[in-house]
């Protein structure tokens, strides 16, 4: 009977963590591109005040549900965001 052992080997190559994906980057590009043919927040602004419960559901989406933050110690930290 044969056991086998593994170890954990060093990373090496690859991108680097936080270097954004390629892909990503020119979609991000080309829907800004559009974005601004289009009218930019000028004509996002009109759009939004027309449909305004559509809009709100886009940002809603966009803000972030849930951070976790830390002290110095590594305590979690306590934040109380009010919005007007």
């Amino acid at each position: 009977m044969q056991v086998e052992t593994t170890t954990k080997r060093a990373k090496v190559g690859g991108r680097v963590k936080g270097t954004p994906n390629k892909v990503t980057a020119t979609a991000k590009e080309n829907i800004l591109a559009v974005f601004t043919r289009l009218g930019g927040t000028a004509q996002m602004a009109a759009w939004a005040k027309e449909n305004q419960t559509e809009f709100y559901k886009i940002y809603a989406r966009l803000v972030p549900t849930e951070t976790r933050l830390a002290n110095p110690d590594g305590t979690p930290l306590s934040v109380n965001v009010t919005f007007r």
